[in-house]
């Protein structure tokens, strides 16, 4: 995403394209420990090595349940907020 009043916008979007790069991605992953967001960063990046992605799980992505907001749903499940704050209060020792 990109700010609307960005001061320098064509800079911002330079740096955007250029971190998506097979080589960046591949190096950002191999320091994170995680997959690059480019799938040809496996291959791009010396650092990440040449099983690097299969380290660290290229291979079972499609078993990742990505996050989603919990949504009330006419009133089925509790509000994401009211999970919020019970969770803390839980956590708090209530």
């Amino acid at each position: 995403m990109l700010h609307s009043e960005a001061k320098h916008p064509v800079c911002a979007y330079k740096w955007m394209n250029w971190s998506l790069t097979p080589k960046v991605q591949g190096d950002v992953a191999a320091w994170f420990g995680s997959l690059p967001v480019v799938p040809q960063g496996c291959k791009a990046s010396p650092l990440l090595g040449e099983k690097g992605c299969e380290t660290n799980g290229f291979n079972y992505f499609d078993k990742i349940a990505f996050w989603k907001t919990p949504i009330a749903e006419g009133g089925k499940f509790v509000p994401y907020s009211r999970w919020t704050q019970d969770y803390i209060a839980i956590m708090g020792g209530r």
